[in-house]
Order: C-alpha cells, then structure tokens, then sequence
C-alpha cells in the first residue's frame, strides 16, 4: 500500500509539478500538498461504506438524557465517521448453521433500532455494540482503486494553487469522480451478499438421510 508521500508525488505528477521529499519541506508543492492532503484523507470515510473501514466497539454508556425515547445512551466512538448497525452482545454460539435461508449475522435479518445525535448513540439495546465506519488516518490503508481516486483528487485540489490552472483542475475533478465511483462500486461489489436459493423441506429431509 503506498504511503501519503508517494499518493502526493503522483498528485504532483499529474499536474507536472516538481516531486517531494517530505510534506515539511519549504517547497509550495510540499506546502500545498501538506494544506490538501490530510484534510482530503479524513474525507474518504464520507465517500462510502467502506468494508476496509470498518470497525466494531462494544460501548461506554453514558447518563441518559432521553429516558422516554430510549433504555440506553452511550458514547460514540472517537474515529467514528458514521454509524451502521447495533450489535446485541450474546453468548458464543454452540452450533451454527453452514448455509440456509437466515441472515448472518441473525440480528441483520431485524436490524436493531439506534439514533445518533449529538455525540451519543441511543438504543434500547444492553451492552451494545456498534458497527461503524472509521476515520481513515492512514494512507497506507488505501486499497489501490481507492488511492487512485485520492491521487486525483489531490491532484484537481493542487491544480489551482501549484500551477494556476483552472483547466486541468477541472479536468482532474472530473477523473477523480469517476475513480471514486470505480473505487465505491468494487468495494460494494466484494461485499455484495449471494442471492439465498430457497431449500425446500423435502430437501432438508433428504440432506438429513443422507448425513
């Protein structure tokens, strides 16, 4: 996975601007990729539901300010971006089943109802966790489509204040869109669930005579 410094020297490229060593160099390319870059990374987390940035906490409950409407409020997690599911937490499973018609994880079959609001998540659910997608702090945790979208959306950021050309930037915006729309359709694509084929009862019955 490539590093930020190696993402904003192809940025740089893009717009035929001179390479970097280090974003704290007292180039106007390191000090505009320096202004651009970091700002721009915090931003990926809002492009998608990322299944690479993904992450599970279970939750610090606070006091609840909102008894009537909720059992429950706790913290929301300090990389969070955006929530997505609430997680009950149970006891190991003794025995699953390999395939069939149920969701799994279960509880996605009725998703458990949360709001977040003013930095609390409220639930009615004890010892909740939560399934969300984290802040992205860490260029080398780009997968390659992604980057590549990053690349040149830098770059169309950089056009105008490195090389004062409105043209390329434009130009570079328009790429980057479609890199980002690439990027967000194989990600979904990977965690796209298979169809469930109905398995009739005649075929239980014979799959447990067979066994």
């Amino acid at each position: 996975m490539a590093q930020l410094i190696d993402i904003c020297n192809r940025a740089l490229a893009q717009i035929a601007a001179g390479q970097i060593a280090d974003l704290a160099e007292g180039s106007i390319e390191a000090r505009e990729a320096a202004r651009f870059a970091s700002p721009l990374l915090a931003e990926l987390g809002e492009w998608a539901d990322w299944s690479w940035a993904r992450g599970r906490l279970v939750l610090a409950e606070l006091a609840n300010d909102r008894p009537a409407e909720w059992l429950h409020a706790y913290a929301v997690p300090a990389d969070m971006v955006r929530p997505l599911a609430v997680r009950a937490m149970e006891d190991e499973a003794e025995s699953l089943p390999l395939a069939g018609s149920a969701a799994f994880p279960w509880q996605d079959a009725l998703p458990l109802a949360f709001l977040c609001e003013a930095g609390r998540i409220y639930s009615n659910v004890a010892n909740a966790a939560l399934v969300y997608v984290r802040r992205v702090s860490d260029a080398a945790a780009l997968p390659p489509l992604v980057a590549r979208a990053f690349e040149l959306e830098l770059a169309a950021r950089l056009a105008l204040p490195v090389k004062k050309d409105p043209a390329a930037a434009q130009t570079l915006a328009r790429a980057a869109e479609l890199a980002r729309q690439r990027a967000i359709a194989a990600d979904a694509n990977l965690r796209s669930a298979r169809p469930t084929r109905y398995v009739s009862e005649a075929e239980l019955a014979r799959a447990g005579d067979a066994a």
